[in-house]
């Protein structure tokens, strides 16, 4: 009926305002460094609700074509902490909301700030070895990589760039790889020893513990503890938003124990 169609469009509009004020917040000129606590409430709000991921990547997609290159680079730390914490539906609006094309067109500007064009050139990079090649699930990201190296572009060196997405795996087993975990073979073998069997992880699953492992090291690089400019409350959400990270970090590792 209506009323429910009216609720719904309502629901959706302020859901859009919402995610447009948390991008805002989280990239705001203002900001002296990434504010990690917003960074990851922002990525569990997505997390809990995905179906404001379209709205979040189209706003940031916006801060991203700033001409404030401090604005420019607190929404591409943004993006790089929603790619490691939110995975797969966040891959796919980047790579379909044409966000990737908008970071190439800053790289190939003239005037683009330099740190900006590195941050992205450092991303691009890391992304297009993570999500794979031309034939992969996203070849937006091996196609920004590509038009970039045909446009000249020459990329940072290895050791300047970020930890990768993913791990990617192995193209040919080690000929002396010891036999899968779950085999009859590994499994006999353990019922006369004290091999405990480890469980079977799924991708996403480590994935989005390398994603929490990134985040906690850049958030503990952040931390200035002689910052007085910072307020209680500020303080007091960091803290916070740290313990969660740590605990979804160690509910990974009681996994693997069990």
């Amino acid at each position: 009926n209506k009323s429910s169609v009216g609720s719904a469009v309502t629901y959706d509009f302020e859901a859009a305002a919402m995610a447009g004020a948390l991008v805002d917040r989280a990239t705001s000129d203002m900001l002296m460094r990434p504010d990690w606590a917003m960074n990851v409430q922002i990525c569990d709000v997505l997390n809990r609700d995905p179906g404001q991921t379209k709205d979040v990547v189209k706003d940031l997609k916006k801060r991203i074509g700033h001409k404030n290159p401090k604005v420019q680079l607190l929404a591409l730390t943004l993006l790089e902490t929603m790619i490691k914490k939110c995975g797969d539906i966040v891959h796919m609006y980047v790579a379909e909301k044409d966000v990737l094309h908008e970071m190439v067109k800053i790289v190939k500007k003239k005037h683009s700030d330099s740190h900006v064009k590195k941050k992205i050139l450092i991303l691009i990079d890391t992304w297009q070895e993570a999500f794979g090649s031309q034939r992969a699930r996203y070849p937006q990201y091996y196609a920004a990589y590509q038009e970039l190296l045909r446009a000249g572009v020459v990329f940072p060196q290895k050791s300047e760039r970020s930890p990768p997405v993913c791990a990617r795996p192995q193209a040919r087993p080690l000929r002396s790889q010891p036999p899968p975990v779950q085999s009859p073979e590994f499994q006999n073998k353990a019922r006369g020893s004290s091999i405990t069997p480890f469980p079977v992880l799924r991708l996403n699953e480590i994935e989005n513990a390398r994603g929490i492992m990134d985040v906690l090291a850049e958030m503990m690089n952040a931390l200035d503890p002689g910052n007085r400019e910072v307020g209680c409350t500020s303080r007091l959400v960091f803290i916070i938003t740290f313990y969660n990270a740590i605990f979804e970090y160690h509910l990974f590792f009681v996994k693997i124990g069990n």
